[in-house]
């Protein structure tokens, strides 16, 4: 385990994760236009990281922001992108635990994880539309 912050950011240079980590509100940040989710997942779980959780926000353009969670030998790193018309690579085949929070992203945001082989629905009924949690308008 490093001990320092310049360590891990040794570390994360070291795996190819780049060395433009910010630290804030307790975990490592990264924040670029667009990332390779899978070449980063798979570096990660070398690593034997721990997936934590992959939280959605729907963006003023209509794209959807992710933000994925992991635990990097008892630091919390995080890295956050972007859709491109609202798709992005699926990690679910690298890192089964992503499976349920993919599909929940899928039905909640409408999502479409390229690659993945079911979006069976996880969280919503039978006839509930897909991006229920997108565009809502003002309550007046």
């Amino acid at each position: 385990m490093t001990t320092t912050t310049e360590d891990f950011v040794s570390t994360l240079q070291n795996l190819g994760l780049g060395g433009d980590w910010e630290w804030k509100n307790g975990s490592w940040w990264k924040t670029p236009e667009a990332m390779d989710v899978r070449a980063i997942t798979a570096l990660l779980v070398l690593l034997e990281a721990r997936f934590v959780a992959i939280s959605a926000t729907e963006r003023p353009d209509k794209e959807v922001s992710l933000n994925y969670q992991w635990d990097v030998k008892g630091q919390l790193l995080s890295f956050t992108t972007a859709t491109t018309a609202q798709h992005i690579p699926t990690i679910a085949d690298l890192c089964p635990p992503a499976d349920w929070v993919e599909r929940e992203t899928h039905e909640y945001f409408a999502v479409e994880f390229v690659g993945r082989e079911n979006t069976k629905p996880l969280m919503t009924r039978a006839g509930d539309p897909i991006g229920i949690n997108l565009h809502k308008e003002e309550v007046k």
